[in-house]
């Protein structure tokens, strides 16, 4: 019976081993913010984040906060997310229940009434155009940057949701209220592409080059599709004690090192680090994450706790550093609990062969 307890301890230090191997480390540092940090926008070797129950706009250069403006009041209305116009060098500020602003070098410069724009409305920049997601009036608004004009688009209940296509100039839109994605071409504001996801309702998009959307949905799952067919490639279900994704949590693609980022805003303390097929990496982080920066330049990752008021922040570039997150590839864990239990079920069939006898 020895050689089984040492193979039982040696299948058990095989888990171990294989799960830390296999687990990213990285050090997560914190910045203090005003209050409610809720999104921001890189620009200009900059972070610009909105502290929303502060009502301020705060901005990061590196490890520290360096600037701080305070933002128009709208009543009923709190700021929400925040865009960039590289070309006009212009911020876009998007608020719950009120106006979409544009912001530069602490003025305001021109404010845009959407009467509909309702509750988490989504924000981006694409190719001359301020994209603005209305949940109440179940529309896309368009800005044209270069003459202030503003179309809207008639989309499916609930938009809340954005992901921008910079290989084909399509604008992709999911909300809350229907399982359907729609494609919007910005070359001519009409839509070319109607998709249906397998869940209810889209929470957070990204654009994952050169042909896939990403979608996280309320359901606790991200579905991965074909850009230009809709068709479902991969689904990855988030372990329950990664829940809740929500209307809060957003998604980034990171060219630098081909992942998914996706904050799991409800409830909880950690993003999320994917490819197309698994979770690689779980990140502790500050509490109630909702927006997340990239910085390309130096490969930072920001991210905006609203529950915790701070910002945390972590190096794509650093290795083995103190006071590591140890993540976990959940694809491997279970792999090998699954080749554990097999090896125990012979085990025991050997041993009640033996006894018989």
């Amino acid at each position: 019976m020895k050689i089984f307890k040492i193979l039982h301890i040696t299948l058990l230090l095989f888990i171990l081993v294989g799960l830390f191997s296999y687990a990213s480390s990285i050090a997560v540092y914190t910045i203090n913010t005003a209050s409610g940090p809720s999104y921001g926008v890189y620009a200009n070797g900059k972070v610009y984040f909105i502290a929303q129950n502060s009502n301020e706009l705060q901005v990061i250069q590196g490890d520290k906060i360096v600037e701080n403006f305070s933002l128009p009041q709208y009543p009923h209305a709190v700021p929400f997310r925040i865009t960039y116009d590289p070309n006009n060098q212009v911020f876009y500020i998007a608020y719950e229940k009120g106006p979409v602003i544009a912001w530069a070098n602490g003025k305001v410069l021109g404010s845009y009434t959407i009467s509909d724009i309702g509750n988490y409305p989504a924000i981006c920049y694409a190719n001359g155009y301020v994209i603005v997601t209305a949940s109440y009036g179940d529309k896309v608004y368009f800005i044209n940057t270069g003459n202030n004009e503003v179309t809207s688009i008639t989309v499916m209940s609930g938009p809340q949701a954005l992901a921008y296509d910079n290989y084909t100039n399509i604008i992709y839109v999911g909300g809350f209220g229907s399982r359907l994605i729609y494609g919007i071409s910005l070359n001519t504001l009409h839509i070319i592409y109607n998709f249906t996801i397998n869940d209810t309702t889209v929470d957070a998009m990204t654009f994952v080059p050169p042909n896939i959307i990403a979608v996280a949905t309320y359901e606790q799952q991200v579905e991965f599709l074909n850009a230009s067919t809709g068709k479902i490639i991969s689904v990855i279900s988030l372990p329950p004690s990664l829940t809740s994704v929500n209307g809060y949590s957003s998604m980034i693609y990171v060219p630098y090192n081909g992942l998914i980022y996706l904050s799991v805003a409800h409830k909880n303390n950690v993003i999320v680090a994917m490819n197309l097929t698994s979770i690689v990496n779980v990140i502790t982080v500050g509490i109630s994450p909702n927006g997340l920066v990239y910085d390309p330049i130096n490969h930072f990752i920001y991210v905006m706790n609203y529950g915790s008021n701070s910002v945390s922040y972590f190096n794509l570039q650093s290795a083995t550093k103190p006071n590591m997150i140890f993540g976990i590839n959940y694809t491997l864990f279970y792999t090998l609990i699954g080749i554990v239990v097999v090896v125990l079920v012979v085990i025991g069939i050997v041993v009640a062969l033996r006894r018989r006898k």
